[in-house]
């Protein structure tokens, strides 16, 4: 029997659940799971790397104190049948656990949410014997783009770039299973040791977000890593992917061993048979293919495939030899790491995670921002995540529940589009109030972001020209480009030249307001953004909007010459989606920026005991 090395089981959080962290039981036959010691002798599992994983409902203090728990089951798992199963940190040591006739454990952290934003948790969590952080899991995290969230950063910050250079430095695996392709692209690119996907699929023949494409195959092959493919129905086959996403009624397409195989087959003719592995998800998921319902299993598929030709030593780089290449590749660095012989970690790498010192001192109030919703389907979407995790306060109000009176105790503005004419008062009453809170904050000169109809109504107000119907129309990726004063502004400067922003609109300015500044233009709209003023700046492209809002979209009932279908405008988009979320989330920092700026101005001058206030200073 040809021994497997599985990437990836969760058998930790499964006992948890179940077992209340009982790990005597194993020994035999377990129902309810899909793993236990009889089963793993009887699939030929000579190792394993057990999952460490936790709720992303626990904070961030709390997912550190889960995961040290599950840390301690997998050290108790081992030490409660050393004659089955023996603790491994190293190829060798897995080697040596095989030979004897137990399973090698291994660790493998899932999900970059873990460190509690700590690189001192991840060199803990190192010392303990983990080998491989998964960069996230289903969520976005602070530092890094889920493949099933929301994008906010267009793949790793610096710091997610920082937490890849310190694994490599510690010795851990990078494992780029549930993160984004951008996330994929950018951890490729910082990474000077092989990278591992611990439990992913093949894209092309099945469109999961969980799944891998071609092209970060070919990269991580070429790197000399490996893709272990997961036993999961949904990723495995698009009929299945399908049945889920229209609510899992009825008798579900039935997945089968072929179809692994098959994913075990593309990555090989993609990445080559060195960079393809098994890592199944075993108690992890509750449907599995059929044919393939436990840990027992591993032989059926090595059959299948070896039906297709696959020789024999073929088969040991599957199920074993390439993983463990992957990880001696880092295990000097590893074991450099543990004696204290590694290189000093980075500066960055040592910051604490928690500020002291600002917790000492009275927090000023966070600054607030009015946000003006003109339609429920035009909502804040990302823009509203990241004004928060820039320290300010959102207040979204809908148009059509009624606005405030007045922009007191706010220190910006933020008005959406909606589909609407800025004078559009019968479809939209709301609308005058709107366009009186517009000229407030022209008039105070507070930070304000007009958005597509949001800067059409700060150009009517302020005596620019607007077209009583449409003008020329934009969709899908639009280059947009900065004049010189744009360039220079603190603001729309953040986008750097030819950003690409995703958009929905028609062209309605035709002229500036007098004394406004042209910040940006693109090919179809020449006043893409404008500023009045040092604060007040109006755009009609849609830095709220990513590549997957246009899954939503329809085709127009009335297509106009030249109109794109929308499944070409969302491949289009997708391509530049991660250069699209740095140049927004860029804005969207600056502009979060100036209204911290000025609020604290507001306060330093109410504290001195003035009696007025310029919000433009």
């Amino acid at each position: 029997m040809i021994p497997v090395i599985d990437g990836h089981n969760d058998l930790a959080w499964a006992c948890r659940e179940h077992h209340d962290y009982d790990s005597t039981g194993l020994r035999e036959t377990t129902a309810g799971l899909h793993t236990d010691l009889p089963r793993l002798a009887a699939g030929g599992v000579g190792g394993q790397f057990w999952s460490v994983w936790v709720d992303p409902v626990l904070s961030a203090a709390e997912q550190v104190t889960a995961t040290l728990e599950q840390i301690d089951f997998v050290h108790r798992f081992v030490g409660d049948h050393p004659d089955r199963l023996a603790f491994a940190r190293t190829a060798d040591d897995v080697r040596t656990a095989m030979a004897s006739g137990r399973v090698a454990s291994l660790i493998g952290v899932e999900g970059g949410a873990q460190l509690g934003g700590s690189l001192g948790v991840l060199r803990q969590y190192a010392r303990l014997g983990a080998r491989y952080l998964t960069l996230t899991w289903s969520r976005t995290t602070d530092w890094a783009d889920s493949a099933t969230d929301l994008p906010r950063h267009g793949g790793l910050t610096e710091f997610g770039r920082e937490v890849v250079r310190e694994l490599n430095r510690i010795g851990m695996l990078v494992d780029l299973s549930h993160v984004a392709p951008s996330t994929m692209r950018d951890a490729l690119e910082v990474s000077i040791r092989p990278v591992m996907v611990s439990h992913s699929a093949a894209l092309t023949l099945c469109d999961h977000p969980r799944n891998v494409p071609d092209d970060v195959l070919r990269a991580i092959g070429a790197g000399g890593g490996v893709v272990m493919v997961a036993f999961v129905p949904s990723f495995l086959m698009q009929e299945r992917r399908d049945w889920v996403l229209a609510g899992a009624q009825g008798t579900p397409p039935e997945v089968g061993i072929a179809d692994v195989a098959d994913h075990v087959e593309h990555i090989r003719d993609v990445a080559g048979v060195h960079a393809v592995g098994l890592g199944a998800d075993y108690d992890g998921t509750d449907a599995m293919p059929t044919g393939l319902h436990d840990v027992s299993t591993y032989p059926q598929l090595l059959a299948e495939l070896a039906r297709r030709g696959w020789s024999r030593p073929d088969l040991e780089a599957l199920a074993h030899g390439n993983v463990l290449r992957v990880l001696e590749a880092s295990d000097a660095d590893h074991l450099a790491f543990l004696d204290g012989r590694a290189a000093r970690p980075t500066p960055i790498a040592l910051r604490p995670a928690v500020d002291t010192t600002a917790r000492a001192r009275p927090a000023a109030p966070a600054p607030r921002v009015l946000v003006v919703q003109n339609s429920e389907t035009s909502g804040l979407r990302r823009l509203g995540g990241w004004l928060e995790e820039d320290g300010v306060t959102v207040d979204v109000v809908l148009g059509a529940h009624g606005l405030p009176a007045d922009l007191g105790g706010y220190d910006g503005l933020v008005m959406l589009g909606g589909g609407l004419m800025p004078d559009d008062d019968e479809r939209a009453p709301w609308l005058a109030q709107e366009r009186r809170l517009a000229a407030d904050a022209i008039a105070a000169d507070l930070p304000t972001l007009g958005i597509c109809l949001g800067g059409q109504l700060l150009a009517h107000v302020a005596g620019g020209e607007v077209r009583a119907s449409f003008g020329p129309k934009e969709r899908g990726a639009t280059e947009i480009l900065l004049s010189a004063a744009g360039d220079a502004d603190p603001v729309i400067g953040a986008l750097a030249p030819a950003a690409p922003m995703i958009e929905n609109h028609q062209d309605m300015i035709t002229a500036l307001p007098p004394g406004a500044q042209l910040l940006a233009s693109s090919a179809a709209v020449a006043n893409q953004a404008f500023r009045l003023g040092a604060h007040v700046r109006g755009v009609q492209f849609h830095p709220e909007v990513c590549a997957d809002d246009l899954l939503g979209w329809t085709e127009p009932t009335t297509p106009a010459p030249g109109d794109v279908p929308v499944a070409q405008l969302v491949d289009a988009a997708r391509l530049v989606d991660g250069h699209n979320t740095r140049a927004s989330r860029g804005l969207a920092a600056a502009f979060a920026e100036e209204v911290r700026a000025v609020a604290a101005a507001r306060r330093a001058i109410d504290l001195s005991g003035a009696t007025t206030v310029g919000v433009g200073a």
